[in-house]
């Protein structure tokens, strides 16, 4: 029986909010692996990027054969894909990882969503235009969410370590780039090809410096190769391709609103399984600051930005 319009579009909202869920999930993950087996960032972060970009690549090569290599063929998309890889993809898990290492996987998620307002102050001075009246009102929800997140209203207070507030905002300054950096090349090789290099590419990179086998003092466990499964097979394989599917099927404007289940989601994990404490301030800092993402991406609120997710 063919699917109805409302069906269709039930199933592409399921499929991104679904993909959002375990981008959370993801994040969580990382968390138990700092807190409760002593992994670090570093190591984390060069595992997943091997683990999921070596799985994209060989279905990218299964599917187009010769065709996934097209991306080395010039030298504009070799430069543009090696500072995907290296600036956006291994900038933005690094960055990430090390947030929740200093705080926790839900501070550091909602700190992220500063990136659709980064962009759009990126693109008001590059196109310099004068910002309208939903950019503006989003400007001010960003900083006055993160604001609170941070103080909690205290200006002499800090409810964040000075490394846990730098490396969220990272997070949030790379997310931006592999957001606007990567644009012709998703356009012209797609994006499963696309990450599939880049994250093997940054994986190489990160490995010059910290080799996946070397874990420090991290406990291997039965645990922690469930948690670590988690990461990759959850929280990065299937994430991409439920989101993608989201994405196919209700366009990625639509679906980048969806995507904002994901600091919900973190936050809720965070408090129920991981003992996040969350209070009422930090409630109205991530509402300020995940709705301007709904600002940006509503028809008329921002026509000349069109943003992508590449978490």
């Amino acid at each position: 029986m063919k699917e109805t319009e409302t069906e269709t579009y039930a199933k592409g909202a399921f499929c991104a909010t679904f993909g959002a869920v375990l981008w959370a999930v993801s994040g969580a993950c990382g968390q138990i692996l700092f807190e409760a087996k002593h992994f670090d960032a570093q190591w984390l972060t060069v595992v997943r990027l091997l683990s999921a970009g070596s799985f994209m690549l060989i279905l990218s090569l299964i599917r187009l054969k010769g065709g996934a290599f097209q991306v080395w063929k010039t030298k504009r998309d070799a430069v543009e894909i090696l500072v995907y890889g290296i600036v956006g993809l291994l900038g933005i898990q690094y960055t990430y990882f090390l947030a929740i290492q200093y705080s926790n996987a839900a501070t550091a998620t909602v700190i992220q969503y500063l990136a659709p307002a980064m962009i759009m102050v990126y693109m008001v001075l590059r196109t310099r235009t004068a910002p309208t009246g939903r950019e503006v009102l989003s400007m001010f929800l960003a900083v006055g969410g993160i604001f609170l997140l941070v103080t909690h209203g205290n200006p002499g207070s800090l409810t964040l370590s000075g490394a846990a507030l730098f490396w969220s905002v990272m997070s949030a300054v790379t997310m931006a780039i592999a957001s606007i950096q990567p644009r012709r090349l998703l356009a012209t090789f797609g994006t499963p090809l696309s990450n599939g290099w880049g994250m093997l590419i940054g994986g190489l990179a990160l490995s010059l410096f910290r080799k996946p086998w070397e874990y420090g003092q991290g406990v291997w466990d039965w645990q922690a190769v469930l948690v670590l499964l988690g990461v990759v097979v959850l929280g990065t394989i299937l994430s991409f391709f439920f989101y993608q599917e989201g994405v196919r099927i209700i366009g990625s404007t639509k679906a980048s609103l969806y995507a904002t289940m994901e600091p919900l989601a973190a936050t809720l994990i965070g408090i129920f399984f991981l003992n996040v404490a969350f209070g009422w301030i930090d409630w109205v800092g991530s509402i300020m600051i995940v709705s301007t993402v709904f600002l940006l991406s509503l028809p008329g609120g921002s026509p000349k930005k069109n943003l992508s997710q590449s978490d």
